[in-house]
């Protein structure tokens, strides 16, 4: 995704707070033990930029 892409996505929602959630994956055995089989688990996390950086037209952002 490009950077003027995503602010083209997020220019309509300046007021809105932006939050995040992870996805981890649940290994094969794990998920078999579980009643409901949804194959990652859920975290709500905290998002806060620690860096941007840049290199050969990436940019990275550190949360």
């Amino acid at each position: 995704m490009k950077a003027a892409e995503l602010t083209r996505q997020l220019e309509t929602y300046k007021d809105f707070d932006i939050e995040a959630r992870v996805h981890l994956e649940v290994m094969e055995e794990e998920l078999q033990k579980r009643t409901y089989k949804f194959p990652h688990d859920t975290y709500n996390a905290k998002l806060r930029v620690d860096d941007i950086g840049y290199s050969d037209k990436v940019i990275l952002i550190g949360v």
